[in-house]
């Protein structure tokens, strides 16, 4: 089978989550194709691998004017039944307002391309991951193709705007719709016919075990390790003021932050305004064999996170064996139970975060508790290999859905 696998910017730093499906389907047999809209900056080529991956990724934008108009021309003529059939949807999915529709005719031209790419190619089928701009384009490309199509839903942020994204009519003409969990899963249902919720798989994110081999925690716990965007929404200023309680009340415990993103610049002078300078390490965007050794050197993974699918760091390192702390958002307690796999608190409450950075501190029983159910946890629910078996079958599946 020849898949393509198309997003809006690939390959991201944060990324690993889509390379390593990548990897697997191809080490299942699988011709996987990538494509993007655009490329991603040099800040994300953290390593040799997504070099690699960006200089084999084949790129929608920049448009060369002339040749797309010819080549738009040319899809009228000779499939003008197809090609009105997918200019109608594109105006069915558009956004409202003079910028949603001027964005729509941008998101058709950019399908235009990706369906001359995947002809070209190929193609039998293709596969979105996150579902918004990129999933809209891949809708109106596998129309224009005449394949079959599916989406990797992961939230949150799309659904903050589900209805604008037109997620109803993405299902609708979906194979299948891939959902990273339950809650995920559940907001599908929430704007979707009920006839189409067969569609919704659960084919949760994964981790490549080999690659995090556990180890008992052993140190009393002082290292405290974030893994992420530097965003909004994963409520970073909360950790930095429960540090600064902690630091007042005379624990020694530092924290390290690998990741990057809009609000370092806020994030670095939050710090200083805080007297933390001392305390936090901004890191930037490093390799996956470095967050690796960054989880084994660390003691306590925290995650304050406003808004969550189910985040593959915290996967990372219940493997590994950390202790985790995490809010209640999103499908996040799927994998983080309360007690058992790690802590949860409310989101937005530095004091309980606070509380519970003291108890795995003061308590080296408690971190070895629940290190060793962490990791059997994501051995069991979040294996990679496991997940990626199921997402293949799904593609091999004969598309037997009444075409729409």
């Amino acid at each position: 089978m020849r898949l393509a696998y198309f997003t809006n910017t690939y390959p991201r730093a944060t990324d690993t989550f889509i390379r390593n499906e990548v990897l697997g389907l191809r080490k299942r047999g699988i011709d996987v194709i990538t494509y993007s809209v655009r490329k991603t900056g040099s800040e994300h080529d953290i390593d040799a691998d997504v070099v690699s991956e960006k200089q084999n990724t084949r790129y929608i934008l920049p448009f060369k004017i002339f040749p797309l108009i010819a080549l738009t021309f040319t899809k009228f003529i000779f499939m003008p039944v197809c090609f009105t059939k997918t200019l109608l949807l594109a105006i069915k999915t558009s956004r409202p307002g003079i910028k949603g529709h001027f964005l729509q005719i941008i998101y058709f031209l950019e399908a235009v391309v990706l369906a001359k790419h995947i002809l070209d190619d190929e193609i039998e089928h293709v596969h979105n991951h996150l579902g918004d701009n990129s999933g809209t384009v891949a809708l109106l490309a596998a129309s224009l193709a005449s394949i079959p199509f599916s989406i990797s839903i992961h939230g949150p942020h799309i659904f903050f705007d589900g209805l604008h994204w037109a997620l109803d009519v993405k299902t609708k003409y979906a194979k299948f719709i891939s959902c990273i969990g339950y809650f995920c899963k559940s907001q599908m249902m929430l704007y979707s016919e009920k006839e189409y919720w067969s569609k919704f798989k659960i084919i949760r994110c994964g981790v490549d075990l080999k690659q995090f081999e556990y180890r008992e925690p052993t140190n009393k716990a002082r290292k405290i390790l974030y893994v992420g965007r530097l965003s909004a929404e994963k409520g970073i200023p909360i950790l930095f003021d429960s540090i600064s309680k902690l630091k007042n009340q005379n624990y020694d415990i530092e924290l390290t932050l690998l990741g990057d993103g809009d609000d370092r610049a806020y994030l670095e002078n939050l710090s200083r305004e805080k007297n933390l300078d001392s305390s936090i390490r901004f890191a930037g965007f490093v390799s996956h064999e470095e967050i690796a050794k960054s989880l084994r050197d660390s003691d306590i993974f925290v995650l304050p996170s406003f808004a969550e699918g189910i985040p593959v760091a915290l996967m990372e390192a219940m493997a590994i064996g950390i202790p985790v702390i995490a809010t209640a958002v999103g499908g996040v307690t799927e994998l983080v139970v309360d007690q058992e796999t790690g802590l949860v608190v409310s989101p937005a409450d530095p004091d309980s975060l606070a509380n519970a950075i003291t108890r795995y501190v003061d308590s080296p029983d408690l971190c070895k508790s629940i290190s060793t159910k962490a990791r059997n946890k994501v051995a069991e629910e979040f294996n990679i290999d496991n997940q990626i078996d199921l997402l293949e079958g799904y593609f091999l599946e004969p598309n037997s859905e009444n075409k729409n």
